[in-house]
C-alpha cells in the first residue's frame, strides 16, 4: 500500500499469555501501549524510518515438462529496521529485555516479546494506514559513537530491529495491515488486537 510520511510508532511489552503489560514499572506504561512521540520532556524525538522487509515469503518454483508449472506461497515473517532520532532510554532497554542494575543496564537472559504498530498515510488523501505486528522481539546490533568536530555535531540514532513471530489472533500470520476506511475498521479494536488489555485508545478515533 502506498504511503507518505511516518506519523507514529506504538509499542508494548507482552505477558506470557499475549496480553500487554499494563504497568509503568514492569511494562512501558500504565496504558500498556506506548507512543514513541516527539515530546522532549519524555525523552523521545520521534522516528525517521521503519523499513519493513520480508512481508511475503520467497516462493519456490516447480517445473514440469521443461517449464515452470507451479510455485509455493510461503508465509512472510517480516523484520522492521526501526530508526528513531531518540527513544527514552528506559523504554529502549525494556524493549531489548535488558536488566537495570545499579544505574546501568545489562543484557537479560531472555528477550522480551512486544507488539508494534506503525502509522502512516495514503499519499492521495491522507487516510491512515497501520502496519501491525502482534508478536515479536527487538534487538540492537551496534552503536557507532563518533566525535563532534569544530563545524558539526555528530549524532547516532537509536536503531533497533524488530523480528516478527506468528500471532494466534491472525491465524498464525505475523503482520496485519489496517486501513481506516476499510469495512469494519475500528481503532480501539485494532489496538486491542495488537495490545490486548491496553487503555491508551479508549474509544475509536484517529491517531
Amino acid at each position: 500500500m502506498a504511503t507518505v510520511g511516518l506519523d507514529a510508532v506504538y509499542v508494548g511489552l507482552k505477558n506470557g499469555d499475549g496480553s500487554v503489560i499494563v504497568d509503568a514499572v514492569k511494562g512501558l506504561a500504565l496504558t500498556g501501549a506506548y507512543k514513541v512521540d516527539t515530546n522532549k520532556s519524555e525523552g523521545n524525538l520521534g522516528t525517521k524510518s521503519a523499513n519493513i522487509t520480508n512481508i511475503t515469503g520467497t516462493p519456490t518454483k516447480y517445473s514440469g515438462n521443461n517449464e515452470v508449472v507451479d510455485s509455493s506461497k510461503p508465509h512472510g515473517y517480516p523484520s522492521v529496521a526501526w530508526n528513531a532520532n531518540d527513544i527514552n532510554p528506559t523504554i529502549l532497554h525494556k524493549l531489548l529485555g535488558d536488566v537495570l542494575e545499579t544505574g546501568g543496564w545489562v543484557e537479560g537472559d531472555t528477550g522480551t516479546e512486544a507488539g508494534l504498530i506503525i502509522c502512516s498515510e495514503r499519499p492521495s488523501n491522507g487516510e491512515k494506514v497501520y502496519f501491525a505486528f502482534g508478536r515479536g522481539q527487538f534487538t540492537k546490533a551496534s552503536q557507532n559513537i563518533q566525535t563532534n568536530t569544530d563545524t558539526a555535531e555528530t549524532r547516532e540514532d537509536d536503531n533497533l530491529t524488530f523480528t516478527s513471530f506468528g500471532y494466534d489472533k491472525w491465524h498464525g500470520r505475523a503482520m496485519k495491515t489496517f486501513y481506516e476506511k476499510a469495512t469494519g475498521f475500528d481503532m480501539k479494536a485494532m489496538f486491542d488486537e495488537v495490545f490486548p488489555g491496553q487503555t491508551l485508545i479508549a474509544a475509536s478515533k484517529a491517531s
